[in-house]
């Protein structure tokens, strides 16, 4: 997950704290000396206490992928070994305010896409088996909530909309026609299904083969 190290406007500098909060790493800020949790994105000791940092849309690929579709990207080389993270054996996770829904990769990669609601927000949750890659997005389009569909396609996987006959880049969001309405791409990210219903106790593990 990626969180935004901004608070009030005033950037702050964290570091690797070394310690671990419920068997998952903490971080520090310079600044004050409060202690982080990594998968929270919330203060948990010292002057910042409570203090959330803001949850930003992120997604695990590989290098390979990553690279045809973002040529120009930049990456830290550290020279270590493989972290041996598979995406199926991750969970997708939509986190709004106090509600949280996890679906399985590897059944929403069977699935292509699911619909459901967080705190709320009507949601839909996409993956494209062939690319290893997801997305989840706002089905509230132009003020009007949408049934959205997962299609593959010789040009790549789109998400569909059977109302209007609009299609969109899985993975992008982006438009595909004339119609020009970008999807809203939701702050989620990968987590192990052990890892979710730790710091998400009250969260829902959804089992789309139930």
């Amino acid at each position: 997950m990626v969180h935004r190290r901004e608070i009030n406007g005033q950037e702050i500098l964290l570091g690797n704290q070394g310690d671990l909060f419920m068997n998952a790493m903490t971080l520090f800020d310079h600044e004050t000396g409060s202690v982080w949790s990594q998968p929270l994105g919330e203060a948990i000791l010292g002057p910042l206490t409570g203090t959330q940092l803001e949850l930003l849309p992120s997604r695990l690929s590989t290098w390979e992928e990553w690279q045809a579709e973002f040529p120009d990207t930049r990456a830290l080389a550290t020279g270590t070994v493989n972290s041996g993270f598979d995406l199926d054996d991750l969970t997708i996770v939509a986190s709004i305010d106090e509600d949280s829904v996890a679906v399985p990769y590897e059944q929403l990669a069977a699935a292509g896409g699911f619909s459901t609601e967080v705190a709320g927000e009507p949601v839909f949750f996409v993956a494209d088996a062939e690319r290893t890659s997801w997305a989840v997005y706002s089905r509230e389009v132009e003020g009007e909530i949408k049934d959205l569909e997962f299609r593959p396609s010789p040009q790549g996987a789109v998400v569909f909309d059977p109302s209007t006959g609009n299609e969109w880049d899985a993975l992008r969001g982006s438009p595909i026609g004339a119609h020009g309405i970008q999807l809203l791409r939701l702050p989620v990210f990968s987590s192990f299904a052990d890892d979710f219903e730790i710091f998400f106790p009250d969260g829902e593990l959804v089992d789309l083969f139930e």
